[in-house]
């Protein structure tokens, strides 16, 4: 994916997420913007690299975005690869010169030399590596916890937790005396986790 006028990105971003005030998953936007701009046209999400560079740009924009907004005090942004949408800001929002997680997500994605500098072997090991390359995000953290597993997503194998994930369907599951609302989220959990390509 080539560096796009981000300017025009930026405002198409806008376009898009106000016509879905409910917000959409990274996925469902990425595919939104490949039909209406040409450096997402010819996006290969199933190459390592070109979804790197993919999701690396959309997210740069979207803190961009983010900024932006928060600084007029009427609007939010939530980033979240399985939620983004425009709110209205909440009383208790982290700043952006606050320091932990949040703020080293931020200054990661808006420094733009990292689209450059992270070649396919830097992109191989942080998809296929255990995401030892970045924090790992809290959706992954919460998922792992919500499957039981207290261990550190790049210590895991996948044969591992779907152990672990057939184990807790059979103990949960309603035929035999479980709870549905957990099962749903054993689930959800299970999907987190293939979002963050930690399955495969």
């Amino acid at each position: 994916m080539s560096n796009p006028d981000i300017t025009h990105l930026l405002h198409l971003v806008q376009q898009v997420l106000n016509e879905h005030p409910s917000g959409l998953s990274e996925y469902a936007l990425i595919q939104q913007l490949k039909s209406r701009h040409s450096a997402f046209a010819q996006v290969n999400l199933s190459d390592p690299l070109s979804l790197f560079r993919t999701h690396f740009m959309l997210f740069h924009v979207l803190y961009v975005l983010r900024d932006k907004l928060r600084h007029t005090g009427q609007y939010d942004v939530l980033i979240h690869t399985l939620n983004i949408r425009i709110q209205a800001p909440s009383p208790t929002q982290p700043q952006t010169s606050a320091v932990g997680h949040e703020d080293k997500l931020r200054a990661y994605y808006l420094d733009i030399t990292q689209l450059t500098s992270t070649d396919r072997d830097a992109v191989e090991a942080l998809l296929y590596g255990g995401l030892t390359a970045m924090a790992q995000p809290d959706c992954v953290t919460q998922a792992l916890s919500e499957l039981e597993l207290d261990q550190p997503a790049h210590s895991l194998s996948a044969q591992v937790i779907r152990q672990q994930y057939r184990a807790l369907v059979s103990r949960y599951h309603p035929d035999r005396g479980g709870c549905t609302a957990r099962l749903q989220r054993i689930n959800q959990a299970m999907d987190t986790l293939r979002q963050h390509r930690l399955l495969r």
